[in-house]
């Protein structure tokens, strides 16, 4: 069974409707981080996640947020998960136990998955590391992604797309792959784009 696909950072209904397409689909995300320009309120993350199919799961992508903040969309909103960008402690993680989370660590070196075994969190989002909290949209050190996906529910990110997605899963064989501006043209999910990642995908499944 190949890795599910997410696709973070939908906006639109259209954009819902296009990944509804594709069974490979298994995740959507909602972004709440308000220095983003995918940032959403709460009522439209609502209305999206009413559209989306129903075996896709909803994740909401919180950095410095307030613990009330996540609580408010995640219930309002009707999240299934969350997912947490900003550093995010166990002590924090713990007051958000009565939902699913995901902990996104940005990947300096193999020290930077210290702090996993810690966490009382269902999953992790490997992403490049950038000084700001978001994607970072460049690829990482896939060898130590490898490593840590034999023992820990792991979703990869940054840099994938078209072109490397089939080798960034064979090299780490994770959980799930995470693309947002993969996908896009001028900061907007693209069916076309969609569509070509997906035809790609399905390539080494044949």
């Amino acid at each position: 069974m190949k890795a599910a696909i997410k696709i973070c950072g939908l906006r639109r209904p259209e954009d819902v409707y296009e990944i509804n397409k594709y069974p490979e689909i298994k995740y959507a995300g909602f972004v709440f981080y308000k220095k983003s320009r995918r940032c959403l309120a709460k009522e439209q993350a609502r209305e999206l996640v009413s559209l989306l199919r129903e075996d896709i799961k909803a994740v909401g992508v919180f950095a410095e947020n307030s613990l009330e903040e996540i609580k408010a969309a995640a219930d309002f909103a009707h999240l299934d998960i969350l997912q947490l960008h900003s550093d995010e402690d166990a002590d924090f993680c713990r007051r958000l136990g009565a939902y699913r989370l995901w902990r996104a660590i940005r990947m300096k070196d193999e020290g930077s998955l210290a702090c996993a075994e810690v966490l009382p969190v269902e999953g992790f989002v490997l992403d490049s590391y950038t000084p700001e909290y978001g994607g970072s949209g460049k690829v990482f050190d896939w060898e130590l992604a490898s490593r840590f996906a034999k023992e820990h529910f792991t979703i990869i990110a940054g840099g994938i797309n078209a072109d490397n997605i089939n080798r960034a899963y064979d090299a780490i064989m994770p959980d799930g792959i995470d693309l947002s501006s993969a996908v896009e043209t001028d900061g907007f999910k693209d069916p076309k784009k969609i569509k070509e990642l997906i035809d790609e995908y399905r390539k080494a499944s044949l």
